[in-house]
């Protein structure tokens, strides 16, 4: 007897046809399950990973005479060529490192300010430069006071991020005395990190930051202290 002629063995082909249908198609399903929880898994991961992050878009804000709102809109980003931040700022370190002021308030927020410009090697210098009594400008502003002024800030050709900056100092005794006038000039290193938190935002806007300091004295004029 054939076995197509067999009712047993048809029933048993019809049985494992129909049957081993259903098992390959909840195999598929099974699949297509995994995968989509796998998917969930990732896009889950990125909405952790993004809720998580800081984003901060800082604006500029243009008023007028009487403070109100002119224009605004969302900062650029800083680009190479934007040479007249990198001046700016690097004269605003320079000059709240190296003032001396009688008020002890204004004296500490200079450095407050300036030391939000510092990293590494360069925070490293000021630590020591500025715990010997003779260079800390708390306690010379007892005794004297000292004007910086700017006189060059330019990028040092064919060194990379470093920066030089030259700037004159005026001391006056608050007594009596002869002035006492220098000549100065630094190079600094810069690396640019824009600020990811609210506090970094405040405290240096631009992300620039001084890694490497190395300043000098190269001519003076009157009587020394």
């Amino acid at each position: 007897m054939r076995r197509s002629e067999n009712p047993y063995l048809a029933a048993r082909e019809e049985f494992i046809s129909t049957f081993g249908d259903l098992a390959r198609g909840k195999r598929n399903w099974q699949l297509c399950a995994f995968a989509l929880l796998g998917l969930l898994g990732l896009v889950l991961a990125g909405y952790l990973r993004l809720s998580l992050a800081s984003r901060i878009t800082p604006y500029v804000v243009e008023v007028d005479r009487l403070g109100q709102a002119v224009a605004f809109g969302p900062a650029e980003p800083l680009r190479a060529t934007d040479v007249r931040l990198y001046v700016f700022t690097l004269a605003l370190v320079i000059h709240d490192l190296r003032t001396v002021s009688a008020d002890a308030d204004t004296e500490r927020d200079m450095l407050r300010a300036a030391y939000a410009y510092a990293t590494g090697s360069a925070r490293t210098t000021l630590d020591t430069y500025f715990a010997e009594p003779a260079h800390d400008p708390r306690v010379l502003g007892r005794t004297v006071s000292r004007d910086v002024q700017i006189t060059s800030v330019l990028r040092v050709p064919g060194a990379g991020k470093t920066w030089k900056v030259a700037w004159r100092e005026t001391e006056r005794p608050r007594v009596a005395g002869p002035l006492r006038v220098a000549s100065w000039e630094a190079y600094l290193s810069l690396e640019l990190h824009p600020p990811s938190t609210a506090e970094a935002l405040l405290r240096n806007p631009l992300g620039l930051y001084v890694t490497d300091l190395n300043w000098s004295e190269i001519v003076a004029s009157g009587e020394p202290r």
